[in-house]
């Protein structure tokens, strides 16, 4: 079960289509996505991703924001969608209280466990992406903080080891109410280790550009060992560029079980299997085209435990039935964290991709 309304009706479709003018429906095909409603539309004119965005998302201010860094990329040749303006030349259509937007598909493979070929080829256009975006001030404004906050995953986590130590755990039944919670306080110490370790201010000395926000396979196509589309810009916001990597590192390099069908919030949040051959294959195409520094090397350890704690609390949050979200939460969380205590000293060297 899910929070988020992620579906699309035909009667939606059939009023908001004729609006971009792209001649007459043929059909439709399902299309993935956790946060915003879309669908591939086959109309006369050709094929297309119509796309209801989320709530979150719709401020006037962050579509100027993200249609300007999209136009930006996609006119240094990067392989992002091209978005149907309406005949009013807008990018996006505000229809009933809601904003709609229209791309042109990109053919390509969805590849949720992707070949160390197209790892190494994420990484490099990755690299691309930022030198792209490296001093661009894009018109709009967005005002989203730090990614992936500690501060504002122990606020989370604390809602939900309150409810362990009562000994609510919803639909949890692999592990006790004192099980659970001792886990939670596991996560708490390893975001409050991060906070110590990269505060605010450390965090924000490091070299900054426009970031995707969410370099995960589910955002990109392939053909063959070459990235073919990069999607999802509603997260494109000025923050350490690490902070892309970090996601690189976990789901891209990161193995995972094989997704049947376009995959829900579950089975995009599964737990990775770290991989360190897969992480240098990534780290060295970045570093090739874009060199680290050392504090960006020294922080990437903590960026990862941060992000992969957060993305299972705040999807939980978002996302997922209160009584699914202990479970939710809990499913092999510690692996990825382990496997980083294990590497941290290899993560923190300079060069160690090479």
């Amino acid at each position: 079960m899910t929070k988020t309304d992620i579906h699309l009706r035909d009667e939606e479709i059939s009023s908001v289509l004729p609006q971009f003018g792209v001649g007459p429906l043929l059909f439709t095909r399902p299309s993935g996505g956790t946060a915003n409603a879309s669908v591939i539309i086959v109309a006369r004119g050709g094929q297309y991703v119509l796309k209801r965005r989320n709530p979150r998302y719709c401020n006037p201010q962050q579509l100027t924001y993200d249609h300007y860094v999209l136009h930006a990329v996609r006119r240094k040749g990067l392989p992002v969608p091209q978005p149907v303006k309406t005949p009013s030349g807008s990018r996006w259509l505000e229809h009933e209280g809601h904003i709609y937007e229209l791309y042109h598909f990109i053919e390509g493979n969805a590849e949720p466990d992707p070949s160390m070929g197209q790892v190494a080829a994420s990484g490099s256009v990755l690299a691309r992406f930022h030198q792209t975006t490296e001093g661009l001030q894009p018109r709009g404004s967005k005002s989203l903080g730090r990614f992936w906050d500690p501060k504002k995953a122990m606020v989370m986590l604390g809602g939900l080891l309150e409810r362990a130590r009562a000994g609510d755990t919803g639909s949890l039944e692999e592990m006790d109410a004192a099980e659970a919670a001792s886990v939670l306080e596991y996560l708490l110490a390893q975001v409050a280790a991060v906070e110590e370790r990269l505060p605010d201010e450390a965090y924000r000395d490091l070299p900054q550009t426009i970031i995707h926000g969410d370099w995960h396979p589910a955002n990109l196509k392939f053909e063959g060992e070459k990235v073919a589309g990069i999607f999802d810009f509603d997260w494109v916001d000025l923050q350490p560029r690490m902070v892309d990597i970090a996601d690189g590192m976990l789901y891209v390099c990161g193995v995972r079980p094989p997704v049947e069908g376009l995959g829900d919030i579950w089975s995009l949040t599964v737990t990775p299997q770290l991989k360190l051959p897969r992480m240098k294959a990534f780290m060295a195409a970045y570093a090739g085209v874009q060199p680290l520094t050392e504090a960006e090397v020294a922080a990437l350890a903590d960026l990862m435990a941060v992000r992969w704690v957060y993305s299972r609390v705040d999807a939980a949050e978002r996302k997922v039935a209160k009584a699914d979200q202990i479970r939710f939460v809990l499913r092999e969380v510690a692996v990825p964290l382990e496997w980083l205590a294990e590497h941290r000293e290899v993560l923190a060297q300079d060069g160690w991709w090479s």
